[in-house]
């Protein structure tokens, strides 16, 4: 086998190139971590990357085949280190899996401070614009690290300049950099404040008034993640976003728009009435009105969505009182999903218990919220319980997990407690440990019989019960003793 010396004198030899090249692949895939970084220190890299610039694809495809060895065989940061020349010229290489290599290099030693030059940063940037997906969400990766870790580093005149230009580029390239700043404004208050102070956050927002429909629905969603945090909740409510957002739902001129557009208004406005959802509800009731209405509409994406969204709105207790000042609204609501769920299809019935879960999930467990829940626990018809085991006690495991739920969720509640001791079959079908064989279904019914354990409602033999399930754990297998008889002949 040939010396790192003698490999490198032949990579100097065009007409020896593959052939070098798949001698040293083979020999570093086939040998020991300790001796391949001992052979990759030896090896002169440069001359491996110099075999990027041919024409030859198959050249160029090995060189970064062992070019990923090399680097992978090298501690953390020091092929960026040393060889940080190399990889800047590679994110300016024609070929997108010559880019993929320095990218993939780069990432793996980003928290190097030598990784993070200026020129190394500003290709890296050039290279979120590039046509090749995989190039472009590798580079936005990179960059949207660095900006979390070191906003400062991103916000320089120079980075900028680049990022406005890529941006120029054209729509899908604009909204992977906008994906990139959101990413890294939701990370902190201090990240979106400083992004402000760049311009980059006011160019989102005026997107919402681009006629390019798809692209207004991406920034949508982007909006809808910025928003998930308190300090972005509070920035979107300054600026009327949401006026502007629900003025699209309500445009009924415009019909395409509002079709394409509304799954992701209404997830935006479930996160937002999260964090104030009375202050929402006494500012857009028409957009409560709609969530309620939705769940009778045709469009099983704009009702799987409006469920998830009242289901988000209604987990809190803050929720729960808004959503319950609606009166007959709500009334009417948890009523038709209680009728529709055999209609739905599997994966908006699950939706539809996962809602009415958090509708009846008490956070805070407190005497206003839980008259509450017991109130539209009440709303399931004249047996709700009837209707809450059926699906808890369901073959299919999505569906039987989605009933589990809810039964947990009124086990944390004394009136649920007093249900579920009340309901023929029920308390011994949760201790039964014989009739699960899933995992998750396993330890659901064990939170479920964890928080009966907890209750003062059942009798000391039934605590007892309780008490010894909790103990063993939720994958408790009761040993069986065979007995042998021998029988007279």
């Amino acid at each position: 086998m040939a010396a790192g010396s003698d490999w490198s004198q032949r990579l100097l030899q065009e007409d020896l190139r593959i052939p070098t090249l798949n001698e040293i692949k083979e020999h570093l895939s086939s040998i020991p971590q300790d001796e391949a970084s001992n052979t990759v220190k030896n090896l002169d890299l440069p001359l491996v990357f110099d075999c990027l610039n041919d024409s030859n694809t198959e050249q160029v495809d090995l060189a970064c085949e062992v070019l990923s060895l090399c680097m992978n065989n090298l501690s953390l940061g020091e092929s960026t280190s040393k060889y940080s020349v190399s990889l800047e010229r590679a994110l300016n290489h024609p070929y997108p899996a010559v880019k993929l290599v320095a990218l993939n290099e780069i990432e793996r030693g980003i928290h190097q401070e030598e990784v993070l030059s200026p020129t190394l940063l500003i290709s890296i940037v050039r290279c979120i614009g590039d046509n090749d997906i995989a190039v472009g969400k590798a580079a936005s990766d990179i960059i949207t690290l660095i900006g979390v870790s070191d906003i400062s580093l991103i916000t320089t005149n120079e980075v900028m300049a680049v990022l406005h230009e890529v941006m120029t580029i054209n729509d899908v390239i604009r909204l992977r950099i906008y994906e990139v700043v959101v990413a890294i404004a939701k990370d902190s208050e201090n990240n979106l404040v400083t992004l402000v102070s760049t311009g980059l956050i006011t160019l989102i927002l005026e997107e919402l008034g681009n006629p390019d429909v798809l692209l207004r629905m991406n920034v949508v969603e982007l909006l809808t993640q910025l928003g998930l945090s308190m300090f972005g909740f509070y920035y979107l409510s300054e600026k009327g976003i949401l006026d502007n957002l629900f003025a699209i739902v309500e445009d009924e001129e415009d019909p395409v728009t509002v079709q394409l557009c509304e799954p992701g208004i209404l997830k935006f406005f479930g996160h937002m009435a999260h964090w104030k959802p009375i202050e929402l509800l006494s500012k857009y009731p028409k957009l409560f009105d709609r969530l309620f209405s939705n769940i009778e509409s045709s469009d099983l994406i704009i009702v799987g969505v409006s469920l998830d969204t009242l289901g988000i709105i209604g987990l809190s207790s803050e929720g729960k009182i808004a959503l319950n000042s609606t009166g007959n609204k709500i009334t009417y609501a948890v009523k038709t999903i209680v009728k529709l769920l055999n209609s739905f299809p599997t994966d908006v019935r699950i939706r539809a218990l996962n809602c009415l879960e958090n509708l009846l999930r008490v956070e805070d467990p407190k005497n206003d919220t839980m008259q509450i829940t017991r109130r539209w626990f009440d709303l399931f018809g004249d047996d709700p319980m009837q209707v809450i085991v059926r699906y808890a006690k369901n073959p299919f495991s999505e569906i039987k997990l989605a009933g589990l739920g809810i039964l947990h969720a009124i086990a944390e509640q004394q009136w649920g407690q007093e249900e579920i001791k009340n309901t023929p079959g029920l308390v011994e079908y949760l201790l039964d440990r014989n009739v699960e064989n899933i995992k998750d279904c396993k330890e659901a019914k064990y939170e479920i019989v964890k928080a009966l354990a907890a209750s003062s409602l059942f009798d000391q033999t039934m605590a007892t019960k309780f008490q010894s399930y909790v103990s063993e754990g939720p994958f408790y297998v009761q040993a069986t003793t065979e007995v042998a008889y021998e029988q007279n002949e």
